[in-house]
């Protein structure tokens, strides 16, 4: 096990530093796939498709505005869950990965900044740390209390690879799924990104 957690830290730390290039592909090719996924049993609820700034920015004016102003090309989406007992889960029950792709780094590290306000934003919000990811990168977990006394967390992690905005958000128990398991699903994206030449 100790062995595992070394290779993930390994590769997260690839994937940090500065990146130089300019990507110009498609969205959709840089998404996780779900045989990319760490757990198994989840099923696509959301197949990969290209969305609008409108559907990114989830119905807030101001940020579709913030991403269209920094030269929003293309992005896409696609959501990923599993069926499972969620009171005695362990890792993500509900994962939704996006790229955005801009015009260049600048507009990508404006766009990434909005992001970033609008996620501390969040009732609730608790920054940590990501370690190395990319050129920019913060995450954030949200903890909410079900009727029934149980409780879940949100883990988003939003980091810049050159012109490229990726967001992972990781849904399930409090206590079962971990910034961690957001971490090594950030690490593929970055490296779906760097193998379509995109990073």
């Amino acid at each position: 096990m100790r062995g595992a957690a070394v290779a993930v830290l390994i590769a997260v730390a690839s994937c940090g530093g500065e990146s130089t290039g300019v990507s110009t592909a498609d969205p959709l090719r840089d998404l996780i796939t779900i045989d990319q996924l760490v757990a198994p049993n989840f099923t696509v609820l959301s197949p990969a498709m290209h969305v609008g700034a409108t559907t990114l920015a989830g119905g807030d004016a101001g940020m579709a505005s913030a991403l269209i102003a920094a030269r929003l090309q293309s992005a896409a989406s696609v959501e990923y869950q599993r069926t499972i007992d969620f009171g005695t889960s362990n890792g993500p029950i509900d994962i939704v990965a996006t790229v955005e792709r801009f015009a260049g780094a600048g507009g990508a590290s404006s766009a990434y900044s909005a992001s970033v306000r609008r996620l501390d934003s969040v009732q609730g919000a608790v920054p940590a740390s990501t370690g190395p990811l990319g050129d920019e990168a913060h995450s954030i977990s949200v903890v909410r209390t079900a009727p029934d006394g149980l409780q879940a967390v949100e883990i988003t992690v939003v980091w810049r690879v050159a012109n490229l905005v990726n967001i992972i958000i990781a849904r399930g128990r409090y206590g079962g799924t971990r910034l961690d398991d957001a971490l090594v699903l950030a690490s593929v994206q970055t490296q779906n990104e760097a193998a379509t030449g995109s990073a």
